[in-house]
């Protein structure tokens, strides 16, 4: 009762202080934009606006910078929808079903779902945020090298498995993946490792290159090669196609609190990362369908439930910041940055010594959350026209946003050869029928994955026994096991079960 009270005064605050609500909707708005376009994301935004932001009263600067951190989850789906291209990274599984929808005409309905789960998603995630944040900070405590190596062979064997029906090609694009994302320095020896001499990928391969290439340019250039008319069919795309549907909410239910709940769970761990719980959540929701067929090809579910675990996730990644100082991902790691610059160390004693601070902050995630919904549905109909600008103008458009998105980052030739070498891959891939989404995972989750394999070995002075006889990763490994096998094994039981019935 008594954080309910604070909450309350929190959101009374907030809500009485024009200066904030004014941050709240610059932060939001301006991180919906961001979300936008392909390249950025979060991290991007986030760092844009912290020399702006801690110019400000400290509760008005991280009420800012937050408010461009969850608008910017927002309107990553924008890109993913409309034009298939990931506005960021934990984005790229709403490309599966959100951009189908838009090529059948029905791009408002997959953006206003969109906009629905990221509500319900950042909701639910608020409240875990502001009811359990002690207590699941506790919990992750648990979680050391051994527990988050378990976790993260689950989350891959997750994906790999539902990714398609070709197990081999899934893993094979996995191990891609996992090469992929050893490029680079030695996490713990320090040498190069796959540079092949060049200087650019010492640090190893930025993912938004990776992700945009893919996703970005891959898709443009299969689009380039479908023989459709220019102009639009009016009465494919009418207005009412264009708005979003309040149905939709109550159709997908299941998918939003379930993707919700993985990806708070998931965004609380830290390292873990919105990415993976959009996948993790993704392939939840296919296991749980009725019509897991319909996954890739425009599933009212494949869009819920990873926009619902993205926006969750973002104030999971906050309960380590607030309670123990420890970011869970990028963008909480340069929202810590403006925490510190404000003169604010987060931890325990936050809670303690600037309470009024952090129950005023979080009522402005409320608002915030909230007002996002009203301009995120206004802008819908404006969003889901682009639909109706030619293909030409609208892919020459977005290649230039690409190329500057990219470019502006690092001021790097060597980023945009790099970008169109992926942009080349997963045309082929998706040309010979390779799945991309192990790929992606691999090269999110396996430079993590080495990490925590190496650390518990050198823990352990060797001995792999370690992985099995911690109680959670041993329950975790047997899940893993079990979601290789059962495929399997229903395979081969449908293969024994054909021939009797013939």
């Amino acid at each position: 009762m008594e954080t309910l009270t604070l909450l309350g005064h929190g959101i009374a605050t907030a809500a009485t202080d024009p200066g904030m609500l004014l941050a709240i909707f610059v932060g939001a708005l301006v991180g919906l934009l961001i979300g936008a376009l392909p390249g950025l994301g979060p991290t991007a935004g986030v760092a844009i606006m912290l020399p702006v932001a801690v110019g400000f009263e400290p509760t008005v600067a991280l009420a800012m910078l937050a408010g461009v951190y969850y608008g910017a989850m927002f309107g990553g789906a924008v890109t993913s929808i409309l034009l298939g291209i990931p506005g960021d990274a934990p984005s790229v599984m709403t490309v599966m079903d959100g951009y189908p929808l838009a090529k059948m005409g029905q791009a408002g309905r997959a953006l206003g779902l969109a906009t629905y789960a990221s509500f319900i998603g950042g909701l639910i995630g608020l409240v875990g945020l502001t009811l359990m944040a002690n207590i699941v900070s506790r919990y992750a405590l648990m979680f050391g090298p051994t527990e988050m190596t378990a976790l993260m062979v689950l989350s891959l064997s997750l994906v790999t498995v539902l990714g398609t029906e070709d197990h081999l090609k899934s893993f094979l694009a996995l191990g891609i993946g996992l090469w992929l994302g050893m490029i680079g320095l030695d996490q713990i020896m320090g040498g190069p490792r796959f540079t092949f001499g060049s200087m650019a990928l010492l640090e190893g391969i930025e993912f938004s290159l990776i992700a945009v290439g893919m996703f970005g340019l891959g898709q443009m250039f299969l689009a380039l090669e479908e023989h459709t008319p220019e102009k639009v069919d009016a009465a494919t795309y009418s207005y009412r196609s264009m708005m979003p549907r309040l149905g939709d909410l109550i159709a997908t239910k299941t998918s939003l609190v379930v993707g919700s709940l993985i990806g708070f769970v998931i965004g609380v761990l830290p390292g873990a990362g919105a990415t993976a719980s959009t996948m993790m959540a993704y392939g939840a929701a296919k296991k749980m369908s009725k019509e897991p067929e319909t996954f890739g090809k425009g599933a009212l579910d494949g869009v819920a439930a990873p926009e619902a675990a993205n926006n969750s996730a973002s104030y999971g990644n906050m309960v380590t910041l607030f309670t123990l100082g420890i970011p869970g991902s990028a963008t909480t790691a340069v929202l810590l940055a403006g925490l510190l610059m404000v003169g604010l160390q987060p931890g325990p004693r936050l809670f303690q010594e600037q309470g009024e601070f952090v129950w005023t902050l979080f009522g402005t995630f409320y608002i915030g959350n909230l007002a996002l919904v009203f301009i995120t549905i206004l802008l819908t109909p404006l969003l889901a026209a682009a639909i109706f600008v030619s293909r030409g103008l609208l892919f020459s458009v977005v290649m230039g946003i690409v190329i500057y998105g990219i470019y502006s980052i690092d001021l790097s030739l060597e980023a945009l050869l790099i970008m169109a070498v992926f942009g080349v891959l997963g045309y082929v891939m998706a040309k010979l029928k390779y799945p991309s989404v192990p790929l992606i995972m691999g090269v999110v989750l396996g430079p993590l994955l080495e990490l925590g394999v190496r650390r518990t070995l050198i823990a352990s002075r060797g001995d792999p026994s370690v992985f099995y006889s911690h109680p959670i990763s041993l329950a975790i490994l047997i899940a893993t096991v079990l979601v290789i096998v059962l495929p399997w094994l229903n395979r081969l039981y449908q293969r024994t079960l054909k021939p009797s019935q013939a």
